[in-house]
């Protein structure tokens, strides 16, 4: 749970809030799209899109989903999202149990959960494609071939450094030019 403490997590943070209310409002939108007046039939709409916010902001934090290392593993991110969204769900059935004035409608609340996972995992995928794509790389010349060595390369290949590139590997010994560290 340490990805939201560095500044990508607070960014997408914001980013979530945004994706998650704009899946709500088109929730309402394409559950009351016929009527006229659908705002007139959410009383306390701010109340309620706030509330929804906070409890599915918090799943994502508890499901580290703010973890850049998980952005690369596609798979397990959406089984995440999905475990995270579910578990919003309970704690907002809970919610909404003893507090009945803050319920949304069915319709609304299942599509607003279909929209928010597929702007979540979609924003997610895209910044993980980006950053390898088009993201600056440091380019890094690793001294020596030893353990020290290859535990500083799987570290940052295996930790979802993006931002770095080995470029290679430096060492007394010419024999071992050429091979694969």
């Amino acid at each position: 749970m340490n990805g939201f403490r560095s500044s990508p997590g607070w960014i997408f943070g914001f980013m979530d809030s945004l994706l998650i209310l704009t899946g709500i409002l088109l929730g309402c939108y394409f559950r009351f799209w016929r009527e006229s007046s659908f705002i007139d039939r959410m009383d306390n709409l701010v109340l309620k899109v706030m509330l929804i916010v906070l409890v599915i902001q918090l799943g994502f934090y508890y499901f580290d989903l703010y973890d850049s290392k998980i952005f690369r593993e596609r798979k397990r991110m959406g089984f995440l999202l999905l475990g995270s969204l579910g578990a919003s769900t309970i704690v907002l059935a809970v919610i909404y149990y003893i507090v009945p004035f803050l319920t949304v409608g069915r319709g609304i609340f299942a599509i607003s959960r279909f929209l928010i996972f597929i702007f979540t995992y979609s924003s997610r995928v895209l910044y993980s494609y980006a950053l390898k794509s088009w993201g600056p790389k440091e380019k890094i010349l690793i001294i020596g071939t030893g353990d020290l060595a290859k535990k500083i390369k799987s570290e940052i290949i295996d930790n979802g450094y993006e931002g770095f590139e080995i470029v290679g590997f430096i060492d007394e010994n010419r024999d071992k030019i050429g091979r694969r560290i």
